[in-house]
């Protein structure tokens, strides 16, 4: 199992020094290996946090301002009970606790028969299926259905468990962006015990290329958005900290872009927020020509999408955030 992981973490830095070097080489892999291993000790960084935060290149003070994979998920788990955590990084959960915020036709692999499916398949010719616990965008593929092909999806998708989604429209501004994905907006959400919810940060998530998905870890960009204008503050960047003034395929400029609906947008996830039982939830949304639909609810959303592209680190935020969270359960248990 460790010999495992050791494998994982040296392809992944691999990956991470040829996207940002050009190639790679035992240099390389000594340097950022050694930086790595650091930065886990002093900082709680993961590797994807060393080259995201682009932790190579800062000093200890530009460090201490970021908050890190590892207390992300620590503020996660001081904020919600692990048993619902884990009940709720089920898709499955998810979409049935919120399923008036999703707005369109789901599918569970665990409950449907093969005249569900099939009928399923005849109304929707085009689906996204999606297995039930991966995340950062693993094992999502289109599927495009066909009188030949429907006995043979169905058996797939019977395999394990998993979801198929209808299709979502998107607004025609950001489908400009990338046309091939719908780029969701990344919102990052805190319900206190006074029932107030708190907008932590904001991101732009945007495709890129023929890939069907926006997920930052899967090859798409971020670009950080002013929470009271809904417009695109800086550059966008990708998981390796290179900067894209303008989307690589579309050339429309990303810095300035002022997302549609913003304040639809922000009325439905503070409603999504206050009617679902996790209270710390990064939320991805998106925006339709009249509406907004909830893509997914994560649980423990990793914090690194709202650090970077011009956003800057935010563990003050945070810490600032468990300090009234601790306030108000003293409060509430008479300690004060």
């Amino acid at each position: 199992m460790h010999f495992e992981n050791l494998k994982i973490m040296l392809n992944k830095m691999g990956k991470f020094i040829i996207l940002n070097k050009g190639k790679t080489n035992l240099a390389y892999r000594i340097r950022y290996g050694m930086g790595i291993v650091w930065n886990y000790f002093l900082y709680r960084a993961t590797i994807s946090d060393y080259f995201e935060l682009r932790f190579f290149e800062k000093n200890g003070k530009e460090k201490q301002k970021y908050l890190t994979s590892k207390k992300g998920r620590e503020f996660a788990e001081f904020v919600d009970p692990k048993d619902l955590f884990i009940k709720l990084c089920s898709k499955k959960e998810m979409y049935k606790e919120l399923e008036s915020f999703t707005k369109r036709e789901q599918l569970y692999s665990e409950e449907c028969i093969f005249e569900e499916f099939e009928e399923f398949a005849r109304k929707h010719s085009e689906v996204l299926y999606k297995p039930d616990r991966a995340d950062c965008g693993q094992g999502i593929e289109k599927w495009v259905f066909t009188n030949s092909n429907i006995k043979d999806l169905y058996t797939k998708f019977k395999e394990e468990p998993a979801v198929l989604d209808e299709l979502v429209k998107q607004h025609s501004l950001l489908s400009e962006l990338n046309p091939s994905s719908v780029n969701t907006i990344r919102i990052f959400t805190l319900v206190l015990e006074s029932g107030e919810c708190e907008i932590i940060g904001a991101a732009l998530r945007i495709g890129k290329g023929n890939t069907i998905i926006d997920n930052y870890s899967a090859g798409g960009l971020v670009a950080s958005i002013d929470i009271d204008t809904g417009i695109v503050v800086d550059d966008a960047e990708d998981a390796v900290g290179r900067r894209y003034p303008m989307h690589p395929v579309s050339k429309i400029k990303i810095k300035g872009f002022e997302v549609p609906n913003w304040s639809k947008i922000l009325e439905f996830v503070k409603e999504c927020a206050i009617n679902y039982s996790l209270k710390y939830v990064a939320w991805d949304i998106a925006v339709c020509e009249n509406e907004c639909v909830l893509i997914e609810a994560n649980p423990n959303g990793m914090a690194n999408v709202i650090q970077i592209a011009g956003a800057g680190g935010r563990k003050a935020q945070f810490e600032e955030l468990k300090k009234k969270i601790e306030k108000t359960r003293r409060e509430s248990n008479g300690l004060l």
